[in-house]
Parts: structure tokens; sequence; C-alpha cells
């Protein structure tokens, strides 16, 4: 009765299409149905989807003469319009409650990829945490939204395990080796997570996977020096 009245006071608006929603939700399902997903084929590293019809031991481009330290990078949603409005929403209107309906489409690539079946036993979701003070700006960090949805959809634990000790600049225009370098020394295990990590299977949880800078130098950390077992990215948006 209290979300209905809320409903009444205070309808719910689809993030896209504008219509009035049942409570509870941000996207109707239309749009949600609608939304590009990612379908084989797509490179086994770093999620790319490709047109046609390719061999199965095609080589991807954006992988080319590159070392992954993560196992492989996974995105649910194609890099399209509507994709990254939602994504806009989330990270710079400071509505994180889209972060429970995001967080169903993280999920629908966590059971339909049979790779993740084996990050299941002492699992970790662990978010791509934001410099303090890019945070409080944002009031808030869109991909610890999204990690603590699915931890609560898939039943994994989350962990606040990484610290962003460095600002640094927008990476937009940046290349995938001027990002790497700009990343350099930005994040640090947490102390309090440190005994928790040791041998983990690990799903490093952001928005959107461009280059894979972030991703790579996350895992580098995880890897090296909270010696975790593994490591895979999940994303949202496959930019």
């Amino acid at each position: 009765m209290k979300w209905r009245l809320l409903d009444f006071l205070y309808p719910a608006i689809c993030e896209l299409c504008r219509k009035r929603l049942d409570h509870g939700r941000a996207l109707c399902r239309s749009c949600a149905n609608n939304l590009p997903r990612i379908s084989e084929p797509f490179c086994k590293n770093c999620g790319e989807e490709f047109d046609g019809n390719l061999e199965e031991d095609f080589n991807c481009q954006n992988c080319l003469n590159l070392t992954h330290d993560f196992k492989f990078a996974r995105a649910p949603l194609r890099g399209l319009e509507n994709s990254f409005r939602l994504v806009h929403t989330l990270k710079y209107h400071r509505r994180f409650f889209v972060a429970a309906d995001l967080a169903a489409f993280l999920q629908e690539a966590w059971e339909e990829d049979p790779r993740f079946r084996e990050f299941e036993e002492n699992c970790l979701i662990i978010p791509v945490p934001l410099y303090w003070r890019r945070q409080q700006w944002r009031h808030g960090n869109q991909a610890h939204e999204l990690a603590r949805e699915l931890a609560a959809l898939i039943e994994q634990p989350l962990s606040p395990a990484l610290k962003r000790v460095r600002s640094t600049q927008t990476q937009t225009r940046l290349s995938r080796k001027e990002r790497l370098s700009n990343l350099r020394g930005a994040f640090v295990i947490r102390k309090s997570q440190a005994k928790r990590l040791r041998g983990a299977n690990v799903i490093l949880i952001d928005d959107v996977f461009t280059t894979g800078a972030t991703a790579h130098e996350c895992t580098r950390i995880l890897r090296h020096q909270g010696r975790v077992a593994k490591v895979a990215i999940l994303t949202l948006v496959r930019g």
C-alpha cells in the first residue's frame, strides 16, 4: 500500500520513453527488451562484438599485441545511444535507483556466459572505485551501485577492496597507452580487505569498457598486490 501511494503521488516514468511505470522500476519492459544486446560473434578477450559470420579462431584487431591480466571482459549491452543515455543518467544525473534495473543486464551476461561458472566459488564482486573528490561531487559511484545490485541478484559477496588514491585527468580523448600511463599508481588495495582477497575469484564491475586500460590496471593491482586467483571484467556497456 505504501508503494502504491507513492506511485500515485510521484508516478514512476521510464528513463527512455517517459511512459508511466509500475512501482519499483526505471525502464518499461519494451525499452528494456529493445536495448541492443551483444551477441555472437564477439571477442573472447575484450568482448567487442563483430558483424557477419566469422571463424571461431578469428583475430580481434583490438587485442593484437596486447596482454591482458584479466581472464576476459564481458558486457551485455552494445555502445549505442540508448545504452549510453542510461549510463549518463546513472553517472551524472545522480539517479542511482536506475542501477537496480541496469544490474539485471549484468545478471543476464553472468547467467548466459558459461565462463563465469568457474568464478562462482570463492567469488568477490568488486567495483572500480572513484577518487574521493569525484565521488563526492557525483554523490556516489556508479560502479559501486551496479556492483551492489548485482551482488544481491546473484547472491555473491561485495567487497570495496580497491581504493583510488590519485585523481587522474579524464580519459575520453586519450589513447590506450596514454590511459595506462595516466592510471599508473592510481589504485591500491584496502588493508581491511587484503586477507579476504587472497585466492579469490574476482568479478570487477564498471559501467563502460572502452580500451580496457582501467580494467587492466585494477586487475594488475588485484593480482600482484591482492594475490587474487583470477579476474573477469563485467561492465554494462562495451564502448
